[in-house]
């Protein structure tokens, strides 16, 4: 059971294995390689709370990173980020599901993971840019438990100073008393260990925080001051006892943009990717009016303060252009961020107001690091 939509050739080609010769719609059913693969038509259910694990944030020994439980249709985001710091071998992590009810659960997943890599910048964009693909096409599967039943959904090597960076969100169709955890472990077939690691030295965040989206609706009228959105500004109260969010890391914003042309020609916008922090990447996805979704991340760490081009948009001579816009913060990066968006003169290149000129502020979000 999967859903999708629709359900793409290179998601299902993945769950599966194998080759899957088309996409899915929803409601539809495929028989491939002996499989039978059915798109359920899913209501999407907005995520309700950000679950967080980044403490310790450089894991030295096995035990459990984070451990709580889920309530039907509310769905959960749950991202995780860890450096390896055990020179002797590598350590695995392991996110389990686990039944603990007396009847079946099952649960809609939606999955992006990146690493091992030595790079951090690049674990925590890349597993942006999966999850947030997959999310904005509700690319996900259904996972069925019976009671009592324990399910290893993600599993990734943790080497020594590389790092792992994964999101998970979770909806809880049908049963109760269903628990999620990350584990840490020497060797991915040994049992569990269940003692909480922690280290009263590491800042980074690991809770639930109540906020995991963010929306903010604007409208712009081409020719007035150049305009702005700041992403990852804002502190979010733990609701277990632990360190607050600050970052933003985990919550999905999404900013949706009426730009209205009142000229008797066609104008051009450009928009920038402006870092506040300290060097930062980002992952963008862009749809134009009800066009295709678009990729205008930034792969490469960009330096505070700097003003990264990232894409031009056309609006047609007095006419208005609808733009959504759906990041997350990086980890790794350093937020906030601003997003810049400014008229851009015909012929020059160049913004029409002068380089300096103020920025309008369209909205903030909820964070940690």
């Amino acid at each position: 059971m999967v859903t999708g939509r629709p359900a793409s050739v290179e998601h299902l080609s993945e769950l599966t294995g194998g080759s899957v010769p088309r996409a899915l719609e929803p409601g539809e059913w495929l028989r491939c390689a002996g499989r039978t693969l059915h798109n359920l038509d899913l209501a999407e259910f907005p995520a309700r709370v950000l679950a967080f694990s980044d403490h310790p944030e450089r894991v030295r020994n096995r035990g459990l990173l984070f451990q709580a439980g889920l309530l039907r249709f509310r769905a959960v985001r749950f991202q995780y980020y860890h450096e390896g710091g055990r020179r002797e071998g590598p350590l695995f992590l392991s996110v389990r599901l686990r039944n603990r009810g007396s009847a079946p659960a099952r649960v809609h997943l939606i999955q992006g993971a990146a690493g091992p890599d030595p790079d951090y910048f690049a674990a925590g964009h890349r597993n942006n840019q999966v999850f947030l693909r997959r999310l904005v096409a509700f690319e996900g599967r259904v996972q069925v438990l019976a009671p009592g039943d324990s399910v290893q959904v993600a599993l990734h090597r943790l080497p020594y100073e590389q790092v792992v960076s994964g999101t998970l969100q979770m909806t809880l169709l049908e049963g109760r008393d269903l628990e999620y955890a990350l584990f840490a472990m020497h060797d991915p077939t040994e049992p569990v260990g269940f003692d909480l690691l922690s280290n009263p030295l590491d800042v980074h965040a690991r809770g639930i925080y109540p906020a995991a989206d963010q929306v903010a609706s604007r409208a712009w009228v081409l020719g007035s001051t150049p305009g702005r959105v700041a992403l990852g500004a804002v502190r979010q109260p733990n609701l277990l006892e632990g360190p607050e969010l600050k970052g933003d890391y985990g919550v999905v914003a999404r900013v949706e943009l009426l730009l209205s042309n009142p000229k008797p020609d066609p104008q051009k916008v450009e928009f920038l990717f402006n870092p506040r922090g300290g060097p930062a990447t980002g992952t963008f996805l862009a749809r134009v009016d009800q066009g295709e979704v678009l990729d205008w991340s930034v792969a490469r760490p960009v330096p505070a303060f700097a003003e990264l081009p990232m894409a031009v948009v056309e609006v047609p001579a007095g006419g208005q252009l609808c733009l959504t816009l759906w990041t997350i913060p990086e980890g790794a990066s350093n937020y906030p961020v601003r997003i810049m968006w400014r008229l851009i003169s015909p012929g020059t290149g160049l913004q029409e107001e002068s380089r300096g000129a103020a920025g309008i502020g369209i909205g903030h979000g909820p964070g940690s690091g």
